[in-house]
């Protein structure tokens, strides 16, 4: 039997409306990951329906994929990993947008074009991430030698926020006067910088695009939810796993892998086909507490790959049996799960599996 993760494409348009709203109608949408594992044709094809029509993913492989289900020239897609050696001919080919993050990807593209058609482009600087983008030295060379621009038609200069989930962060600032610094150099080119934690930081920085990802599923690194003009965002999705066997096992026999635990009572036990194979991580072991009704059950015994235990033992009002389904995971759990396993939302949602059936 297989786990089902259920995700509302409604939910997930209204999330993008409310975010667009709050960017003053200039929000785009981030989808790489496979949609942070919502699934990114899906996904992509209900922001359609919404309104997007700005994309960005975070490979070649992606960018192609998601270029051959929606092949029209009124989509966009910009591509994060930059205009790579051996690829030129996939973005000239399929209409796809890269982003530029040296100088060398600059020059190389001037380089593949015919000089007949206009190559378009992102240029993405480093404000303090110092992860990807044009370093200074680089940004005051293209300032001084502008020809470099020649037949090519730039859709945004970019950048990336750091630390936009800390409101009061000075880095936040000093982020926004890089950008401001460097596309005042260029008054005609637009400009592209919030994620969805940045539209929260008000509209100095949403310029005019901005690039939600998390902030479609309704939380933040953490599992809160978003708020965006006082309206809450809802989490689109719920993760349900079957019940593949239960039994009845005598006091002081130990369960699962090295048998870290042994029981203390007479237990009701019931196998759940789900594992780490399928995103759920061992380490949620000893941190999860399920619900089921209103009454609290735990696992025992180590997560493995295709299964973990769960002891139902004092599971009253629900009768359960082989076959059904249980909800591991919901807006109820999500921020408790989060932080008591020291991960963040991104984490969680992109380790979902692909053998979870995804139910729209």
């Amino acid at each position: 039997m297989k786990s089902i993760l259920k995700i509302s494409l409604d939910d997930i348009k209204n999330n993008w409306k409310l975010i667009n709203i709050a960017s003053n109608g200039k929000a785009a949408a981030v989808v790489k990951a496979n949609a942070y594992g919502m699934g990114m044709i899906e996904v992509a094809g209900a922001l359609l329906e919404a309104g997007c029509n700005y994309f960005y993913v975070a490979n070649i492989f992606e960018g192609l994929k998601l270029r051959k289900k929606f092949n029209s020239n009124k989509i966009s897609i910009a591509i994060f990993e930059g205009y790579l050696e051996g690829n030129q001919k996939f973005y000239a080919e399929n209409n796809l947008t890269p982003i530029l993050n040296n100088l060398e990807q600059l020059k190389r593209l001037k380089n593949f074009s015919t000089g007949v058609i206009e190559q378009k482009a992102i240029i993405n600087i480093d404000t303090g991430m110092n992860r990807l983008g044009l370093i200074k030295k680089e940004r005051d060379f293209l300032i001084n030698n502008r020809d470099l621009l020649n037949n090519v038609r730039i859709d945004y200069i970019m950048s990336h926020l750091s630390n936009a989930n800390e409101n009061e962060s000075k880095i936040n600032l000093l982020q926004l006067n890089e950008l401001k610094k460097f596309s005042n150099n260029f008054p005609n080119v637009k400009v592209s910088f919030a994620n969805s934690d940045g539209v929260k930081l008000g509209s100095n920085y949403c310029f005019d695009q901005t690039r939600p990802g998390i902030g479609l599923y309704g939380i933040d690194n953490f599992g809160k939810n978003f708020y965006f003009n006082s309206v809450k965002l809802k989490l689109p999705f719920k993760l349900y796993a079957p019940i593949i066997q239960i039994k009845k096992v005598n006091a002081g026999e130990k369960v699962s892998y090295g048998g870290i635990d042994i029981l203390k009572r007479i237990s009701i036990l019931a196998t759940i086909g789900v594992g780490y194979a399928d995103g759920w991580l061992r380490l949620f072991k000893p941190n999860s507490v399920f619900l089921i009704g209103n009454e609290k059950c735990k696992i025992v015994g180590n997560i493995t790959m295709d299964s973990f235990v769960l002891d139902i033992t004092d599971i009253k009002k629900n009768k359960l049996k082989e076959g059904d389904h249980i909800c591991l995971l919901d807006n109820s759990n999500i921020e408790h799960i989060l932080k008591n396993n020291n991960i963040i939302s991104y984490e969680l949602l992109t380790l979902m599996g692909d053998r979870l059936h995804r139910n729209y």
